[in-house]
């Protein structure tokens, strides 16, 4: 009974201390005043800079381990990845952060804020944005405040065309079924020659492919850099249950529109047409090969005007998690 009774006692003073402690108290009008700050000052520097010092920009507003949520994309983290983030980004201005709720206890803050810019791609028209934002800020050990997780998504919708995606049917056949080998993301690496003749250049492509709504064909777009030139594809991959074989339908960047077939086996693709180049026909290959869900091999033949087999692209493809 005394053990019971000397264990109450112990929880009830240890209550009482507790419940003794000051409350810890929030932000000081001077912290949230320096958390303003640094937002309007970052803004600032975007909108006064001919070219924004992005390296600058990143010291300036982000801590050293800092992670950036961007929409569509995977985490960012550190100020490197960030710099490289932003400076793939089209050039802005009209840049305006406006945070709305800020708060935090000790060292730690939250900032849920409104933004806004105007995004000028090269050779095209001006984009408003529009959005949203929460981050958490860190005070640094110079009494600096620094972000260390922001997260923005914006309030426009999509803009272009959105392809609707769907699920794999129900009551798919097995050959239907096998489209879904390549419904995901890969990127390919490697090199390509944008005609036979000419050099070798870089490829860095990404492709993205999804059920379409109904869940029978796969739709992908085929979209990066050949060569130092961008190219976007839009295909899509079916099964003719009437001649029981697999064909493909693509519009492309390049003004070229191209029908042909794909002879799947196991851990191969092969597309296979019959386009035109340089005004003569000719016939091309692209097979994926060694496919696996990590990843593979890929290679692009061209044969024209009856001439030789001629290799003119080739490299490996890794799946985007």
């Amino acid at each position: 009974m005394k053990r019971y009774l000397s264990l109450a006692v112990v929880a009830l003073v240890v209550a009482a201390a507790v419940a003794c402690q000051p409350a810890q108290a929030g932000l000081s009008d001077q912290d949230k005043a320096a958390i303003k700050k640094l937002c309007d000052d970052a803004a600032t520097m975007v909108n006064t800079q001919q070219k924004t010092d992005w390296a600058a920009y990143v010291r300036l507003y982000y801590a050293e381990d800092a992670t950036v949520l961007a929409p569509n994309a995977p985490p960012v983290k550190g100020r490197a990845a960030i710099q490289a983030m932003f400076e793939a980004f089209p050039p802005s201005s009209n840049v305006k952060f406006d945070p709305i709720d800020v708060d935090g206890r000790g060292d730690l803050a939250y900032v849920r804020g409104d933004y806004a810019m105007t995004l000028n791609p090269p050779g095209a028209p001006p984009i408003v944005d529009k959005g949203k934002y929460v981050e958490i800020h860190r005070k640094q050990a110079d009494g600096s405040w620094k972000s260390v997780y922001d997260c923005f998504n914006s309030d426009l919708p999509v803009p272009g065309l959105v392809i609707p995606t769907s699920v794999m049917a129900a009551d798919a056949s097995p050959e239907i079924k096998r489209l879904g080998d390549i419904v995901g993301t890969l990127r390919f690496d490697g090199t390509f020659k944008p005609d036979p003749k000419a050099p070798a250049g870089p490829l860095a492509m990404t492709t993205t492919c999804g059920w379409f709504t109904g869940g029978t064909h796969v739709i992908c777009r085929f979209s990066g850099t050949m060569a130092g030139a961008a190219f976007d594809e839009l295909f899509a991959n079916v099964y003719d249950v009437k001649s029981k074989s697999y064909a493909f339908y693509s519009v492309s960047s390049d003004r070229t529109n191209v029908v042909g077939r794909i002879a799947i086996t196991p851990g191969t693709w092969a597309y296979s047409s019959e386009p035109m180049v340089d005004g003569r026909p000719a016939k091309s290959k692209w097979t994926m090969s060694d496919l696996s869900p990590a990843g593979g091999a890929w290679k692009y033949e061209l044969s024209v005007a009856g001439g030789p087999w001629t290799l003119v692209g080739e490299g490996k493809f890794v799946a985007v998690k």
